[in-house]
């Protein structure tokens, strides 16, 4: 399953079938847009973003790998995108309804999110003051994502993988937030390995996520260079990494599927006749559910409980003994919704 657009505002969800080079559309989006389709445990159904025809907003839905029972999950004036199935049952997705504006430009913030099966009971899961972007699950239950921050150092450097629970909790790096100068994204575990295939796209980032194919380990820290492998040391950028086995991967790139094995060699599954674009090529594949983990929140106390862990413990903390350190420095940067100068600029484009 795949998404697929010819021009601008027009987007389909297309099966394509690799045995005899079929390719159906399960969803034609009729002027609207598509993105970001990711296939339940079953291989019955496939969970998508569409902004309808008229509409500013995306919005997620569900479909049955026949073309049938077309559902709307979420509803308002927000955009959903990138959902995630969940072991438990629910939804992981990103979302603006946090209502917040990036730090530095005139762009909407999306955070994590997370809902039942149906779309109900849609609850914060992250509050990032910047984006998070393109969760999924990892083995152990933990939620894979990228998280941009910047607290106290450059606006555009830092993008890399962090984890946490499905409630929320538990929120920590997994990887290269201390390696400025790269966004990494798309991040999907590799089967039977404990390690993730991630897009590494350059700078910034690029448009559509594009990049270069890489495969992560935390086996040496969250810091280690030395884990990270870069399997495309050059050529063109490919876009939506997806790892079929541990040495097989599916990406896209422009209008075509490519099949790259762990050296970087490529071979083309399929291309568009025409112009167009390919986004987002998944299997079609039963898989199992990940470990479920237990909540560690309850949401109707009101207050929560902190834990100090022993300083000494932390990272390079080679050679600082015990009694050195006498302060903690606690950089916070609190919740608000705009960040905005120059009174005159700001009234004329808010009203």
């Amino acid at each position: 399953a795949y998404a697929a657009n010819g021009k601008p505002d027009v987007g389909k969800l297309c099966l394509l079938d690799l045995q005899s080079g079929r390719m159906s559309v399960l969803f034609d989006a009729a002027s609207g847009s598509i993105r970001d389709p990711e296939v339940h445990y079953d291989a019955q159904k496939v969970l998508f973003s569409h902004r309808k025809a008229g509409s500013d907003f995306y919005n997620l839905y569900e479909i049955n790998l026949d073309g049938s029972g077309l559902t709307r999950l979420t509803s308002g004036n927000f955009d959903d995108y990138e959902p995630a199935y969940l072991p438990d049952g629910g939804i992981v997705f990103v979302s603006t309804r946090c209502q917040c504006w990036v730090n530095c430009w005139k762009t909407q913030v999306g955070v994590l999110y997370r809902c039942n099966a149906d779309g109900s009971n849609i609850q914060r899961i992250s509050h990032n003051a910047e984006h998070d972007n393109t969760p999924s699950v990892l083995p152990d239950g933990r939620i894979l994502y990228t998280r941009w921050e910047y607290v106290d150092r450059s606006q555009v450097e830092f993008h890399h993988l962090w984890t946490m629970n499905p409630d929320g909790s538990g929120e920590m790096v997994y990887y290269g937030n201390m390696k400025p100068g790269i966004v990494m994204i798309d991040a999907k575990p590799i089967p039977k390995s404990r390690q993730v295939l991630v897009n590494f796209s350059p700078g910034h980032g690029v448009t559509d996520h594009q990049g270069r194919v890489a495969i992560v380990s935390q086996s040496g820290g969250p810091d280690n260079e030395a884990t990270a492998r870069r399997i495309q040391q050059g050529g063109p950028f490919v876009k939506d990494p997806y790892p079929l086995s541990a040495d097989t991967y599916v990406v896209a790139q422009n209008n075509r599927i490519l099949i790259m094995d762990d050296s970087g060699k490529t071979e083309v599954l399929c291309q568009l006749d025409g112009p167009g674009l390919i986004h987002e090529p998944r299997p079609v594949i039963r898989r199992p559910r990940e470990r479920i983990i237990a909540p560690q929140i309850d949401t109707q106390q009101a207050h929560g409980r902190l834990v100090l862990a022993d300083v000494y413990h932390g990272r390079r903390m080679e050679g600082v003994e015990k009694g050195d350190i006498k302060k903690l420095l606690v950089l916070e940067l609190l919740p608000k919704q705009v960040n905005f100068s120059g009174g005159p600029d700001l009234v004329s484009w808010l009203g």
